[in-house]
């Protein structure tokens, strides 16, 4: 019987992932202004938005390695970011969490639902 069911093994590449994203993600909070720009060009790209590179990967990878999958570690990376999206445009009132929950609790009751 134990024979028959594998255990998903946790792969390693998304600890590593998740301590590299920590880390940069900490050195941009650290050691760069929010208001500071990056020029490429005639482009001036504000370093905010460099901020959310980290976060994305690090908010799938540390849920990926935890729980062993991959479809959790997506729906909490982009609840996550949609999150810190909402309180960049000063989108703040208690109910717009709220409905961001209900969405995403939906949404992992619709993704983990056996009978589809």
């Amino acid at each position: 019987m134990l024979d028959t069911m594998r255990r998903k093994k946790r792969n390693p590449l998304y600890l590593i992932l998740s301590t590299l994203s920590l880390l940069s993600l900490i050195g941009i909070v650290v050691f760069l202004k929010p208001t500071a720009t990056i020029s490429l060009g005639f482009v001036a790209i504000p370093f905010i938005w460099l901020f959310f590179i980290p976060l994305v990967i690090f908010a799938f990878s540390t849920p990926s390695f935890l729980l062993k999958s991959r479809k959790h570690g997506v729906l909490i990376a982009i609840f996550v970011t949609s999150f810190f999206l909402f309180r960049l445009f000063h989108l703040t009132h208690p109910l717009f969490l709220v409905l961001l929950l209900g969405l995403f609790l939906t949404l992992e009751l619709l993704f983990t639902s056996k009978h589809v």
